[in-house]
């Protein structure tokens, strides 16, 4: 591919940096080069390898990216984000690619599985009804967690050399169409920031 391709994945958020959730690889800031980390007895001479899984995966949908993030468990913090990938590309249909080569293009603050989890959790129920009498104090831990996620989030972007934008925020500024997405990702998107899934 000449062309870079535009999708959307997921890292595990460690030590200022973004880590593969499938295999033990840390993104570089800028340009990453895959290459082949099978647990098989012979590794694909170059990255995406036919018949494996090598390269780095990017989906096209947001709302497919969300559904991956929703198998997870939080901590270690997740987050986010879009991929340019280009070189050598394989193309997995309606799912998305893998590519040779990989670069961050920007971070999103939202965590739209998070709210959907918590929401549904009985803890969640409990801390409402306290503040609905009076409690506060129930709501101050989790105001915490988030400011140390926004802190976190605030550092690695730096250390990417990438924007750190909000759903709302990005589609507000144009950015998603400017990289290139197409219009039906840009309205998923906008369903992810207000919180209504496609099914609404």
């Amino acid at each position: 591919m000449t062309e870079p391709l535009v999708g959307w994945r997921i890292w595990s958020l460690g030590d200022g940096r973004l880590r593969s959730w499938a295999v033990d690889y840390y993104w570089k800031p800028g340009e990453n080069v895959a290459i082949c980390l099978t647990c098989r007895s012979r590794a694909c001479a170059s990255a995406p390898g036919q018949h494996c899984q090598c390269g780095f995966w990017a989906v096209w949908s947001p709302l497919d990216c969300v559904v991956r993030a929703c198998t997870a468990n939080e901590p270690p913090w997740h987050v986010m984000g879009l991929v340019a990938g280009w070189g050598t590309v394989a193309l997995h249909g309606r799912e998305g690619f893998r590519a040779e080569r990989a670069q961050l293009l920007c971070l999103f603050t939202d965590r739209p599985w998070a709210a959907s989890t918590r929401a549904r959790t009985p803890g969640r129920l409990a801390g409402w009804w306290r503040r609905a009498l009076g409690r506060p104090d129930a709501l101050e831990p989790e105001l915490a967690r988030e400011a140390r996620h926004v802190a976190d989030l605030d550092a690695v972007a730096a250390r990417y050399v990438v924007p750190l934008v909000s759903l709302r925020g990005a589609i507000a500024l144009g950015l998603l169409s400017e990289l290139g997405l197409p219009p039906t990702h840009i309205e998923e998107a906008s369903r992810l920031a207000t919180g209504v899934t496609a099914d609404a």
